[in-house]
């Protein structure tokens, strides 16, 4: 008599998790690493996650910078010290002179990055003005930054978390949580970009938070080019949560 015998495996993925006002987020851990496209283009195919952003980004780096674990040790190590946090958002840097100078911001939850080009609103009109100065466009897929609504550089905590820049990144209670976590953290909340003063275009950038010297930085400068980076994966449970955040 012959028996019929089958093998199999029974495994799951890892979760760093996080309550946040009563609201429980789960991040796949590890994150992907890869270029901007590579990075969202993995988390597109992942049936379990949808693209960590906003307020979400802006946990994570607590995360990171507050626990003890080893697995949250590492995040801080892998993604913030030694490499860097994707966001998945680009950006145009539009310059004086212009009537829309300073940033419009996109959703880039598929990884375009600079593979296709970003087209300049011809104007705002209809735009929803939120806190700290910033507009958002009717399908919330945009976000216009006005020159005098963000300031790069060196911040203190209290300047950080009223920037425009940081605000359309992180979310407005995502760029206070990000810049208490930098300051408990004995770091300079910090922004990089382009000086639209030096510009006669508009400069086409993706976003990435990162640690260097005493600075944990919003940068807005990346080429998004760089295998260097990573993207984390948030639990679709908790896909309406945190985007109503």
């Amino acid at each position: 008599m012959t028996n019929k015998t089958e093998f199999g495996e029974i495994g799951g993925r890892e979760w760093l998790t996080c309550r946040h006002d009563g609201v429980a987020r789960q991040y796949a851990f590890p994150p992907v690493q890869g270029t901007h496209r590579d990075c969202y283009q993995a988390l597109k195919e992942d049936s379990e996650v949808v693209p960590a952003e906003g307020l979400d980004l802006a946990l994570i780096v607590n995360g990171a910078y507050t626990q003890d674990s080893k697995r949250w040790a590492s995040v801080r190590k892998d993604c913030f010290v030694n490499r860097y946090t994707r966001s998945p958002t680009r950006m145009l840097w539009v310059p004086k002179g212009n009537e829309l100078a300073g940033i419009v911001l996109e959703r880039d939850l598929e990884g375009k990055g600079r593979t296709s080009e970003m087209r300049l609103p011809k104007n705002i009109d209809g735009w929803k003005k939120g806190e700290n100065g910033i507009y958002t466009s009717p399908d919330n897929q945009l976000t216009f930054v006005p020159a005098e609504s963000y300031k790069l550089g060196e911040h203190s905590k209290g300047s950080f978390a009223k920037d425009g820049f940081a605000t359309a990144v992180l979310t407005a209670e995502g760029a206070e949580i990000f810049a208490k976590t930098a300051v408990d953290a004995k770091r300079t909340p910090w922004t990089w970009g382009i000086d639209i003063s030096d510009i006669s275009k508009p400069e086409q950038r993706v976003v990435d938070l990162v640690e260097g010297d005493v600075r944990l930085s919003l940068v807005g400068s990346s080429w998004g080019d760089s295998g260097n980076g990573y993207a984390f994966g948030v639990s679709r449970t908790g896909e309406a949560s945190a985007q109503k955040k």
